[in-house]
């Protein structure tokens, strides 16, 4: 797969630190929330982390060639996502009860919503063989988290301690980057 190197103009540069900033503090308020460290300084972290990412972005642009745009409206999802399970994390600790935990639970699935369709949007607008190469992705990340969640379902019926099923969207996240590098080795 070739790559074409876009000029990226100033303004556009800017957009895109910003908007990766504001996904990196997203994901260092959650971060330092569920680790119970400084809010402030999970905020600084990930804002800088963000920061760094936005500036590879404007240095080299992604090989899937999503337009700016797009990917900024992805990176602000993917805000929304962190800082609605922020609201649920921090929702959760207070003294509620069981009708009032039920309802917060809907905040992250609005956010997990949003990410999935502008990511379903953003996969749509790229072209043929660019999608081939996202769908294969997905099904292995599928076929990989099926095969792992299910024997490890399987194992628990032998007495294997049960796991939060909260981990299966981390294993999910890993198998994508194996889906990834896998599809990036065979379309070189």
């Amino acid at each position: 797969m070739n790559t074409t190197e876009q000029s990226i103009s100033i303004s556009e540069g800017s957009k895109n630190v910003i908007t990766a900033s504001i996904a990196g503090a997203s994901m260092g308020l959650l971060y330092a929330y569920g680790f119970e460290f400084g809010i402030g300084i999970g905020l600084a972290t990930g804002a800088l982390f963000g920061a760094a990412i936005g500036f590879r972005i404007n240095r080299r642009p992604l090989k899937m060639r999503y337009p700016m745009a797009l990917l900024r409206r992805m990176l602000m999802a993917a805000a929304v996502f962190l800082v609605t399970s922020f609201g649920y994390s921090y929702l959760l600790d207070q003294d509620l009860s069981q009708p009032q935990k039920l309802w917060v639970a809907v905040l992250p699935l609005i956010g997990w919503t949003i990410l999935v369709a502008t990511v379903g949007l953003a996969i749509a607008s790229l072209d043929e063989l660019q999608r081939r190469i996202q769908t294969e992705v997905i099904a292995i990340a599928f076929a990989g988290t099926a095969i792992c969640v299910g024997g490890y379902a399987l194992l628990q019926f032998s007495g294997l301690a049960e796991v939060n099923m909260g981990v299966v969207l981390l294993f999910m996240l890993v198998m994508l980057l194996v889906g990834k590098v896998w599809t990036m080795l065979r379309y070189r």
